[in-house]
């Protein structure tokens, strides 16, 4: 006799058996992990620390990045120990800044690692390590320029990674006309792989005046700010959706000094601290407004050349620990 089940048996014994787990206690799905706060600053100095340390949050839901372009190429850990020492949030990016690096959109593989040896020795010092790099900064011409990409893609990699060396993740910076999707021309997926391969945090740059930001709403701002990231995601390629989604920020002048400069921002002349706080207001809501902005955000720079911080610093202050609380 074959030792079988009926179809009878066998639909009874699998209502039992469905049945007893059922009776099991249900264990709860895990919650998804929700995405980590983070504001990003371009150069800094003591003082900045000592005004938005204390009101930035700390913890594991929150990264606060300050980076910065030193003069030489010698190693900083004072400046490293200084960021890290006001908390597990707190991390510090060493520019690596092209300006440093004569010809590198014509130089060979072989040259391209070794200035990446030197910078990650640079960075890595024992005395004091940075947690980031901090490339500074993608040309006006690199959308409009495949060639361009495709060093800078080289040159992240090896910036995070030479030789199989421990890992330096980091934070890649592009001038505005990189963040209108017009002026991208050629391939770029080696590029936008090479990004999120490496750097926790890509950053648009928007030094834009007090006059342009404050005539524009919010919406007209916001779509402003946020014109590359919808335009990755459309592109439906894993690499340019992870950046938009999860890595985009853009980068807010918090310049404020005697006269008109690259940073653009703010005049000392002409904006009392009151003026100053309302152009933080709309820049921070112009920038919350967007499914993009909503945890992340950049500023710069924090230290400049007769910048009038003493005023300055303790008006963003206040308005960071604001938006902090509203962020929860």
């Amino acid at each position: 006799m074959k030792n079988e089940l009926t179809r009878r048996e066998l639909l009874r014994s699998t209502t039992v058996a469905v049945g007893a787990l059922s009776a099991l206690p249900r264990v709860p799905a895990a919650a998804e992990e929700p995405e980590r706060s983070i504001t990003c600053f371009y150069q800094f100095g003591r003082h900045a620390l000592e005004a938005l340390g204390p009101v930035l949050p700390n913890g594991p839901g929150h990264l606060h990045i300050f980076s910065h372009s030193h003069p030489g190429m010698l190693p900083r850990p004072e400046t490293a120990k200084a960021v890290q020492a006001r908390g597990s949030s707190f991390k510090y990016a060493l520019a690596f800044d092209l300006h440093k690096y004569k010809g590198w959109t014509m130089a060979p593989d072989d040259q391209l690692k070794e200035w990446a040896r030197k910078f990650r020795e640079q960075a890595l010092d024992p005395r004091g390590p940075a947690d980031y790099f901090a490339f500074n900064e993608m040309p006006t011409t690199g959308a409009a320029t495949p060639n361009m990409r495709a060093q800078a893609a080289k040159l992240v990699r090896y910036l995070h990674s030479v030789d199989g060396g421990p890992k330096l993740p980091g934070v890649f910076y592009f001038t505005e006309r990189n963040l209108n999707p017009m002026n991208w021309q050629g391939e770029a997926d080696d590029f936008w792989a090479a990004l999120d391969e490496t750097c926790d945090l890509v950053v648009g740059e928007h030094y834009h005046s007090y006059d342009f930001a404050m005539g524009k709403t919010v919406p007209q701002l916001t779509a402003h700010l946020f014109a590359l990231p919808p335009w990755l995601k459309e592109s439906g390629k894993a690499a340019q959706l992870s950046i938009a989604s999860r890595k985009y920020a853009v980068l807010h002048s918090t310049y404020y000094g005697p006269q008109v400069t690259g940073w653009a921002g703010l005049l000392t002349d002409k904006h009392d601290p009151a003026a100053v706080e309302k152009y933080f207001e709309h820049v921070i809501a112009a920038t919350r407004e967007s499914q993009y902005g909503k945890r992340r955000i950049a500023s710069g720079p924090l230290v400049a050349k007769e910048q009038d911080n003493a005023r300055l610093l303790p008006v963003l202050a206040r308005v960071l620990e604001k938006d902090a609380k509203r962020q929860g």
